[in-house]
């Protein structure tokens, strides 16, 4: 991020500079031409003005104020929760509440990482003490503006919902009267923050700002950007991964209907034309002759080889938090139990595939993209282009799912490149669903061997975990001291207390491309582990949630989630012959999850019933929100589980569409019980972390009800059919 500058500021981010920072934009007076619904006749017939009061807050004169959600807006619920925080401090009128998408700026980035980025189920955490202190600082401001404007002490001045009180007097303004003199103001350094008693909009639920635009089709997406003069494209990609543009016929395509151009790309062709259709039906005729790449004859068999060969032939790295000698205990014991699992590659299948708008001329480049990496995105188009990143501009949309798809940077650096062949139209680039399933950056595929010793008494005395699969951050080029943790950490759960245990890494890197999909590292490694460990409970003759329990010892938090899984399941009831319960417990993202998964087997149909997910993310911003993301979490993870899968032939990607690359269907998905643990603790992360504990849960489920163990995912290739 050494080449992102803000277009308004450069200010350090730590939490202090984060709100000064902010305050650097202050003192603009914006005209608006249009009264929104909601003002009074008087100031709809008025000239409207606005005040930015800091990077993040801007309040109209009709007492409109509003909010930048600094992340991307993936569907999680950001667009909501974070003006949230920042509105509880302003003690701002929610209804008078709008919120806009940010722009790449650093004046946005995360302060946890000092990046403009959405992932690792960090932007509440990341932003909310910055959030905080910019809404009270805000406030603080207004209180000062209007007690200098009654000649009044500010200390004994209030705010409350979009106006400034003095209850004395009875004197109070309105925030819109206050904006500008307050714009003027320094910022507080230190403002008082509010007790949580205090709260009126955090910890409850409330409508999402984005719910109406999106049931009216007024949410703009990426693919629904509109510009004078716009163009569209489509784009056709190497099918063998590593494979480049050989030779191709622009003017075979030309005197189509609607075409401008033809654009060469990274790994690919993209034809231009006035409608997508246009584009895309030219794009079909156009033939492409592609450069073999050096694996272009591999496929899922050998891959799948090189990992178990590497498992003892590679080089093992420890991971850090080794304990005792797990190793040793395993090669000494009598009676070891060991376990290969093995997961595929898959796809993330966001519901709006890759698009972007950019628009290339001389001096500038202005780009619209839902991306989770704002001010990457915008350095790489600075690359392209050759421009001065201060010239590049970037405007976030919604996303229509991001999972972590959406961190890449290969289709806007495309839409760029294609830009710069328009002669300074817009263009929108759009990619078909079966180019977005055949050139993502999959999940990794990797081989988990595992060895475990018990006591005579079932306790579990030593565990020894070796993966072998590729590295993320290899592929990323990024440099560390440790393996790689975004494909390796969680394999043993740090949440157990087991005496000797070991965790290795055997770097296997392939052709293919690799990224981080929604739980990172957990999305496998959930699965395993937690299989693993039903194996042991039942190898010792112990209740999985017992056994689970016992391993947890201390851990209050982690005992009280599990706790609750099995009471409100049901755990232990009498069930009809072929159902069966299965337990699961992920820990991860600041948070704890534990799900029961309820089924039904009758010779190889399976029928989901019901799952229950408990889950403690500490305080919770937005409850209702908090209970969605875990029914699309678990959703995400039953899917992944029971049919994901990519399947590698002569070095290219086997599936194309969503009939080859199953999701769960609205009427197979089970009834999901979602319960929420609160309380005082540090926030966690809530979107991602319903996802590794729902496959094992199932997978748990089968073994109870059939004496059948999955070792091997999809779920659906060892017989069974859902439904």
């Amino acid at each position: 991020m050494a080449n992102e500058y803000s277009i308004f500021s450069q200010a350090q981010l730590s939490r202090r500079g984060f709100v000064q920072g902010a305050g650097l934009a202050a003192g603009g007076l914006m005209v608006g031409l249009v009264a929104p619904a909601g003002c009074t006749r008087e100031q709809a017939a008025a000239p409207i003005t606005a005040a930015d009061l800091n990077a993040y807050i801007r309040i109209s004169s009709n007492d409109e104020v509003s909010i930048v959600v600094p992340g991307a807006e993936l569907g999680q619920g950001v667009y909501t929760s974070l003006p949230k925080i920042v509105a509880e401090e302003l003690e701002a009128d929610w209804d008078r509440v709008v919120v806009r998408l940010a722009h790449a700026d650093k004046a946005f980035a995360n302060p946890n990482k000092e990046r403009q980025s959405t992932g690792n189920s960090d932007a509440v955490i990341g932003y909310f003490d910055a959030l905080r202190t910019t809404g009270a600082a805000t406030r603080e401001m207004l209180i000062a503006a209007a007690a200098s404007r009654w000649q009044l002490p500010a200390g004994e001045c209030r705010a409350e919902r979009g106006r400034v009180i003095h209850a004395p007097s009875g004197k109070s303004l309105s925030y819109g009267e206050l904006a500008e003199a307050a714009s003027e103001l320094p910022v507080p350094e230190n403002p008082p923050l509010k007790p949580a008693s205090e709260y009126r909009l955090l910890g409850r639920s409330l409508p999402r700002k984005d719910t109406p635009m999106k049931v009216t089709g007024r949410a703009e997406f990426g693919a629904d950007v509109r510009l004078d003069n716009q163009l569209f494209a489509s784009i056709k990609t190497a099918p063998m991964f590593g494979g480049t543009v050989k030779s191709f016929d622009a003017a075979q395509v030309s005197d189509f209907p609607g075409v401008v151009a033809v654009a060469e790309v990274d790994h690919g062709v993209a034809v231009v034309a006035e409608s997508f259709w246009e584009a895309d039906s030219a794009l079909k005729a156009l033939d492409v002759e592609f450069e073999l790449a050096p694996n272009d004859s591999w496929d899922s068999a050998q891959i799948s080889a090189n990992f178990h060969t590497t498992l003892d032939e590679g080089n093992a790295r420890a991971f850090p938090g080794a304990r005792g000698d797990a190793a040793g205990l395993a090669d000494a014991a009598d009676d070891v139990f060991e376990a290969t699992y093995e997961v595929p590659f898959l796809a993330h299948i966001c519901m709006e595939p890759m698009v972007a708008t950019a628009q290339v001329t001389a001096d500038a480049c202005r780009i619209w993209a839902p991306h989770q990496q704002q001010g990457a995105a915008r350095s790489a188009a600075a690359e392209i282009t050759g421009l001065p990143v201060e010239q590049v501009s970037l405007q976030g949309t919604f996303c229509g799912g991001g999972f972590g798809r959406k961190w890449e940077l290969d289709f806007v650096r495309q839409a760029v490149q294609i830009a710069q062949a328009t002669e300074g139209r817009p263009v929108t680039l759009i990619w078909t669903r079966e180019e977005d399933i055949q050139h993502d950056y999959y999940r990794p595929a990797l081989v988990s061997r595992n060895r475990a010793v018990l006591s005579d008494a079932g306790e579990l005395l030593s565990l020894h975990t070796r993966i072998a699969g590729p590295s993320i951050l290899t592929l990323q080029k990024r440099p560390r001291p440790i393996p790689d943790p975004t494909v390796a950490s969680g394999a043993i759960s740090r949440a157990y207390g087991i005496p000797n245990k070991l965790l290795e890494f055997v770097e296997t890197n392939t052709h293919v491309p690799i990224g981080f999909w929604r739980s990172v590292s957990l999305s496998h490694n959930g699965f395993i582990s937690e299989s693993v460990i039903d194996e042991l409970a039942h190898l010792a003759k112990r209740d999985p949630v017992e056994f689970r329990l016992a391993l947890l010892g201390d851990n209050q938090r982690a005992r009280r989630v599990l706790d609750k899984a099995a009471t409100e399941s049901g755990w232990g009831k009498s069930l009809a012959k072929g159902s069966a319960m299965g337990v699961a417990f992920s820990a991860g993202f600041g948070s704890f999850n534990a799900q029961v998964a309820e089924v039904t087997v009758e010779g190889e149909r399976l029928t989901l019933d019901r799952m229950t997910c408990v889950h403690d993310c500490g305080f919770a911003i937005d409850p209702d929100t908090v209970a969605a993301q875990m029914e699309g979490g678990v959703i995400d993870g039953l899917s992944a589980a029971l049919f994901g899968k990519i399947s590698i032939a002569d070095g290219a990607v086997e599936q194309s569409n969503f009939h080859d690359y199953r999701f769960l269907r609205m009427s197979e998905v089970p009834k999901i019980d979602v319960h929420l643990i609160g309380g005082d603790d540090p926030l966690g992360g809530v979107g991602e972390a319903a996802v590794p504990a729902a496959g094992p849960a199932i997978s748990n489920a089968i073994f109870a009800a059939t004496g059948k163990r999955i070792r091997r995912l999809p779920i659906v290739d060892a017989g069974f059919r859902v439904g």
